[in-house]
Protein backbone atom coordinates (compact mmCIF):
# COMPACT_ATOMS: atom_id res chain seq x y z
CA UNK A 1 0.00 0.00 0.00
CA UNK A 2 2.43 2.62 1.10
CA UNK A 3 4.55 2.19 -1.90
CA UNK A 4 1.68 3.77 -3.81
CA UNK A 5 3.00 7.20 -2.90
CA UNK A 6 1.23 10.21 -4.28
CA UNK A 7 4.55 11.84 -5.09
CA UNK A 8 6.26 8.78 -6.47
CA UNK A 9 7.25 10.51 -9.69
CA UNK A 10 9.06 13.17 -7.67
CA UNK A 11 10.87 10.52 -5.62
CA UNK A 12 11.83 8.66 -8.76
CA UNK A 13 13.27 11.85 -10.23
CA UNK A 14 15.32 12.47 -7.11
CA UNK A 15 16.63 8.93 -7.25
CA UNK A 16 17.50 9.42 -10.94
CA UNK A 17 15.72 6.24 -11.92
CA UNK A 18 14.98 5.83 -15.60
CA UNK A 19 11.56 5.01 -16.99
CA UNK A 20 13.04 1.98 -18.76
CA UNK A 21 13.64 0.27 -15.40
CA UNK A 22 9.97 0.46 -14.40
CA UNK A 23 7.69 -2.53 -14.52
CA UNK A 24 4.64 -0.57 -13.35
CA UNK A 25 3.56 3.03 -12.84
CA UNK A 26 4.30 4.30 -9.33
CA UNK A 27 1.07 4.72 -7.30
CA UNK A 28 -0.83 2.30 -9.56
CA UNK A 29 -2.82 -0.54 -8.02
CA UNK A 30 -4.24 -3.71 -9.48
CA UNK A 31 -6.27 -6.67 -8.37
CA UNK A 32 -4.51 -9.93 -7.60
CA UNK A 33 -5.51 -13.50 -6.84
CA UNK A 34 -5.79 -14.64 -3.24
CA UNK A 35 -6.33 -18.10 -1.82
CA UNK A 36 -9.92 -18.58 -0.77
CA UNK A 37 -11.19 -15.23 -2.08
CA UNK A 38 -11.90 -13.79 -5.48
CA UNK A 39 -9.31 -11.04 -5.41
CA UNK A 40 -7.08 -8.79 -3.35
CA UNK A 41 -5.18 -5.62 -4.17
CA UNK A 42 -1.53 -4.74 -4.62
CA UNK A 43 0.31 -1.51 -5.29
CA UNK A 44 3.23 -0.60 -7.50
CA UNK A 45 6.43 0.23 -5.60
CA UNK A 46 7.43 3.90 -5.35
CA UNK A 47 10.30 3.35 -7.80
CA UNK A 48 8.11 1.42 -10.26
CA UNK A 49 10.51 -1.53 -10.16
CA UNK A 50 8.07 -4.11 -8.77
CA UNK A 51 4.56 -4.91 -7.64
CA UNK A 52 4.17 -5.16 -3.87
CA UNK A 53 2.65 -8.26 -2.19
CA UNK A 54 -1.02 -8.89 -2.59
CA UNK A 55 -3.17 -7.73 0.35
CA UNK A 56 -5.75 -10.46 0.85
CA UNK A 57 -8.75 -10.93 3.05
CA UNK A 58 -8.97 -14.14 5.06
CA UNK A 59 -10.52 -17.12 3.24
CA UNK A 60 -14.27 -17.67 3.48
CA UNK A 61 -14.86 -14.18 4.79
CA UNK A 62 -17.02 -11.25 3.91
CA UNK A 63 -15.57 -8.29 2.06
CA UNK A 64 -13.20 -6.23 4.23
CA UNK A 65 -14.66 -3.18 5.88
CA UNK A 66 -12.60 -0.02 6.28
CA UNK A 67 -14.14 0.79 9.64
CA UNK A 68 -13.94 -0.87 13.02
CA UNK A 69 -16.10 -3.97 13.36
CA UNK A 70 -19.41 -3.49 15.11
CA UNK A 71 -20.03 -5.34 18.34
CA UNK A 72 -22.95 -7.07 16.62
CA UNK A 73 -20.62 -8.39 13.89
CA UNK A 74 -18.83 -10.89 16.11
CA UNK A 75 -16.15 -8.53 17.35
CA UNK A 76 -13.31 -10.58 18.70
CA UNK A 77 -13.39 -13.25 16.02
CA UNK A 78 -10.28 -13.65 13.95
CA UNK A 79 -12.11 -13.23 10.64
CA UNK A 80 -13.90 -10.03 11.67
CA UNK A 81 -10.77 -8.46 13.08
CA UNK A 82 -8.61 -9.50 10.13
CA UNK A 83 -11.21 -8.04 7.77
CA UNK A 84 -11.21 -4.78 9.71
CA UNK A 85 -7.42 -4.34 9.66
CA UNK A 86 -7.07 -5.45 6.03
CA UNK A 87 -9.94 -3.12 5.14
CA UNK A 88 -8.07 -0.14 6.59
CA UNK A 89 -4.95 -1.10 4.61
CA UNK A 90 -6.90 -1.56 1.37
CA UNK A 91 -8.78 1.70 1.83
CA UNK A 92 -5.44 3.46 2.30
CA UNK A 93 -4.15 2.00 -0.98
CA UNK A 94 -7.29 3.17 -2.78
CA UNK A 95 -7.08 6.67 -1.28
CA UNK A 96 -3.42 7.02 -2.24
CA UNK A 97 -4.25 5.96 -5.78
CA UNK A 98 -7.09 8.48 -6.02
CA UNK A 99 -4.88 11.20 -4.55
CA UNK A 100 -2.10 10.43 -7.02
CA UNK A 101 -4.54 10.61 -9.94
CA UNK A 102 -6.03 13.88 -8.71
CA UNK A 103 -2.62 15.48 -8.17
CA UNK A 104 -0.94 14.16 -11.30
CA UNK A 105 1.22 16.80 -12.94
CA UNK A 106 0.72 19.33 -10.16
CA UNK A 107 2.98 20.60 -7.39
CA UNK A 108 5.23 17.78 -6.13
CA UNK A 109 5.60 19.30 -2.66
CA UNK A 110 1.83 19.64 -2.37
CA UNK A 111 1.44 16.02 -3.48
CA UNK A 112 3.90 14.92 -0.80
CA UNK A 113 2.02 16.81 1.90
CA UNK A 114 -1.31 15.38 0.72
CA UNK A 115 0.19 11.89 0.76
CA UNK A 116 1.48 12.52 4.30
CA UNK A 117 -2.03 13.51 5.40
CA UNK A 118 -3.41 10.29 3.90
CA UNK A 119 -0.79 8.21 5.71
CA UNK A 120 -1.67 9.89 9.00
CA UNK A 121 -5.32 9.05 8.32
CA UNK A 122 -4.46 5.38 7.72
CA UNK A 123 -2.60 5.32 11.04
CA UNK A 124 -5.54 6.98 12.83
CA UNK A 125 -8.06 4.59 11.24
CA UNK A 126 -5.97 1.59 12.32
CA UNK A 127 -5.68 3.02 15.85
CA UNK A 128 -9.49 3.25 16.10
CA UNK A 129 -9.98 -0.46 15.43
CA UNK A 130 -11.16 -2.36 18.48
CA UNK A 131 -8.92 -5.37 18.07
CA UNK A 132 -8.84 -8.02 20.80
CA UNK A 133 -6.47 -10.58 19.27
CA UNK A 134 -2.93 -9.86 20.54
CA UNK A 135 -1.20 -10.62 17.23
CA UNK A 136 -3.50 -8.28 15.31
CA UNK A 137 -3.07 -5.58 17.95
CA UNK A 138 0.71 -5.78 17.42
CA UNK A 139 0.38 -5.80 13.62
CA UNK A 140 -1.82 -2.71 13.84
CA UNK A 141 0.69 -0.90 16.09
CA UNK A 142 3.51 -1.73 13.66
CA UNK A 143 1.46 -0.57 10.67
CA UNK A 144 0.53 2.67 12.43
CA UNK A 145 4.19 3.38 13.23
CA UNK A 146 5.23 2.70 9.64
CA UNK A 147 2.48 4.96 8.27
CA UNK A 148 3.39 7.80 10.65
CA UNK A 149 7.10 7.47 9.86
CA UNK A 150 6.28 7.64 6.14
CA UNK A 151 4.11 10.72 6.66
CA UNK A 152 6.80 12.49 8.69
CA UNK A 153 9.48 11.73 6.07
CA UNK A 154 7.19 12.88 3.23
CA UNK A 155 6.67 16.24 4.96
CA UNK A 156 10.43 16.60 5.46
CA UNK A 157 10.97 15.81 1.78
CA UNK A 158 8.40 18.44 0.74
CA UNK A 159 10.09 21.06 2.94
CA UNK A 160 13.54 20.16 1.60
CA UNK A 161 12.28 20.27 -2.00
CA UNK A 162 10.73 23.71 -1.46
CA UNK A 163 14.09 24.94 -0.11
CA UNK A 164 16.06 23.26 -2.93
CA UNK A 165 17.93 21.39 -0.19
CA UNK A 166 19.48 18.43 -2.02
CA UNK A 167 21.06 16.96 1.11
CA UNK A 168 17.80 17.26 3.04
CA UNK A 169 15.89 15.76 0.11
CA UNK A 170 18.24 12.79 -0.03
CA UNK A 171 17.97 12.21 3.74
CA UNK A 172 14.16 12.46 3.65
CA UNK A 173 13.92 10.14 0.65
CA UNK A 174 16.09 7.59 2.46
CA UNK A 175 13.79 7.87 5.49
CA UNK A 176 10.73 7.24 3.29
CA UNK A 177 12.38 4.20 1.74
CA UNK A 178 13.26 2.80 5.19
CA UNK A 179 9.70 3.33 6.41
CA UNK A 180 7.96 1.80 3.41
CA UNK A 181 10.50 -1.04 3.37
CA UNK A 182 8.87 -2.26 6.57
CA UNK A 183 5.50 -2.60 4.86
CA UNK A 184 6.07 -5.66 2.64
CA UNK A 185 7.11 -8.04 5.41
CA UNK A 186 4.36 -6.72 7.67
CA UNK A 187 1.64 -7.18 5.03
CA UNK A 188 2.95 -10.67 4.31
CA UNK A 189 2.82 -11.50 8.02
CA UNK A 190 -0.73 -10.15 8.37
CA UNK A 191 -1.89 -12.18 5.36
CA UNK A 192 -0.22 -15.36 6.65
CA UNK A 193 -1.75 -14.95 10.08
CA UNK A 194 -5.22 -14.15 8.74
CA UNK A 195 -5.23 -17.00 6.22
CA UNK A 196 -3.99 -19.61 8.68
CA UNK A 197 -6.67 -21.93 10.06
CA UNK A 198 -7.89 -21.09 13.54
Amino acid sequence: MLDALAAAAFLVTLAACSAEKRVCAPSATQTCACPGVTQGARACAADGARWEPCVCAPPASVAPTPTRPSKAAALGTKTAECNALIGVINEGVQNLEKGAEAGAGQDASGDLRAMADMMDKVAADAARLELTIPELQEFSREYQAMARDTARAARHLATAADANDVEGSNAAQAAIERAIGREDPLVDTINQFCQAPE
